[in-house]
């Protein structure tokens, strides 16, 4: 069945409308006479539509005469008449026929480089060592020897243990992983004293290496020294010289160290959090529409979704994709996605409960933000604000005790 469409549109076909009172034989003349009528379908009293190719048409003439029938052609398909369609737009033809020429000629250079795995290694370095290679943006695509671009990131960035080049479209993709090096250790043979990041109350010390320089109970300042790095022999902590006792001289030369180990203490927040009890304003509805255009020469043609946006008010949201310079050429062609999201008008009316608490959830969501992951919420403590003023706010202040390692390392030179 497929063959013979092929062979009906390579030589062409025509429909045709045939009416007379001898419609059978009509058909079984033209049966008898090896013309071949295919989609016979009755349109009407004493009326059918069938096809027929070409070669067919003459002959069917002789049949009709010979039945008292008449036919009228009612439309014409294949190859012999889309060329005489085509030989009369010709200023059509030539231009598709350029902007296909175009469109493969574009296809087949490399347009985009993507990379992927790059943990350590900048995207600039990946490029630089596959551009020595032969693999850029705008080189044509069976140019590129793939194998020779793998084997160039690997000699070139000796960090990278495996890299992969696969290209698709006008789209290349490197893959590459990379050794998993050694972590250097030379910092930790720089001495270094553990100091605190921020203010606050002494909880507990845990010493690993170092001397201790605060105790439980001591109030520290950012940047003092909590365990420091810088250990004399035989001295006595402050804490436990006798009174009017003086601390000895050291007999030996101190000794540097990089100190390690945890220092808890009581740290406190201050954060501000407010809240309207009547919030007005404009938000997203959640319906959207997509509109892709491309830009050719300053001259935008819409390749999908509306020309007119069915909102009244609206967000745009644009992303632009340009073709790269390719040998001082800048190709002026342009695609980008444009996103339309629909605005409506809200009104939310809270109670003075609800816009208390959400004042405070937007002041403790202020603190966590300042403090670390591991910290231990100790207490906390809200507080209305009262202006005296008759105002469309709820305003709070949270108070936060937590319990944090407040030591971080800093190297310092004997």
């Amino acid at each position: 069945m497929f063959l013979f469409r092929l062979m009906s549109f390579l030589f062409g076909h025509v429909s045709l409308i045939v009416q007379g009172k001898t419609l059978e034989k009509f058909i079984n003349m033209a049966s008898s006479r090896g013309i071949y009528l295919w989609d016979i379908t009755k349109v009407g009293k004493d009326k059918m539509l069938v096809r027929v190719r070409i070669s067919g048409i003459k002959p069917l003439r002789h049949i009709a005469r010979s039945t008292g029938s008449r036919f009228k052609i009612n439309s014409r398909e294949g190859m012999p008449f889309l060329i005489e369609r085509m030989k009369k737009r010709k200023v059509m033809v030539v231009g598709a026929v350029v902007f296909l020429a175009v469109l493969y000629m574009l296809s087949s250079f490399i347009w985009f480089i993507d990379i992927s795995g790059n943990n350590k290694l900048t995207r600039e370095e990946v490029l630089r060592a596959a551009r020595q290679a032969g693999l850029a943006p705008g080189v044509l695509k069976w140019n590129v020897n793939k194998t020779a671009v793998e084997q160039n990131i690997k000699d070139k960035l000796p960090i990278v243990s495996w890299a992969g080049v696969y290209i698709k479209g006008t789209k290349a993709r490197i893959e590459i992983v990379e050794k998993k090096m050694p972590e250097k250790k030379a910092a930790e043979n720089q001495p270094a004293h553990i100091v605190a990041k921020k203010a606050g109350l002494i909880k507990d010390v845990l010493v690993l290496s170092g001397q201790a320089a605060v105790k439980e109970g001591d109030t520290v300042s950012a940047g003092q020294v909590l365990i420091s790095g810088e250990i004399i022999p035989g001295e006595k902590p402050e804490s436990e010289l006798q009174t009017g006792e003086e601390a000895p001289s050291p007999i030996t030369m101190p000794r540097y160290v990089h100190a390690k180990g945890i220092v808890r203490a009581r740290v406190w927040y201050e954060g501000y959090g407010e809240a309207r009890l009547v919030e007005e304003g404009k938000r997203l509805s959640g319906r959207q529409v997509e509109r892709v255009c491309m830009k050719i020469a300053g001259k935008e043609i819409i390749l999908k979704g509306p020309k007119e946006v069915p909102f009244k008010e609206y967000e745009r949201r644009e992303k632009v994709k340009t073709l790269p310079v390719w040998r001082n050429i800048k190709v002026p062609v342009e695609l980008y996605n444009v996103q339309f999201l629909e605005l409506e008008d809200y009104r939310e009316e809270r109670s003075l409960k609800e816009a208390r608490k959400q004042a405070e959830k937007k002041a403790v969501s202020a603190i966590k933000e300042k403090m670390p992951a591991d910290a231990k919420i100790m207490e906390q403590r809200v507080e209305r604000i009262n202006t005296g003023q008759d105002e469309n706010l709820v305003r709070v202040k949270v108070f936060i005790e937590s319990l944090e390692n407040i030591g971080e390392e800093k190297t310092f030179t004997p």
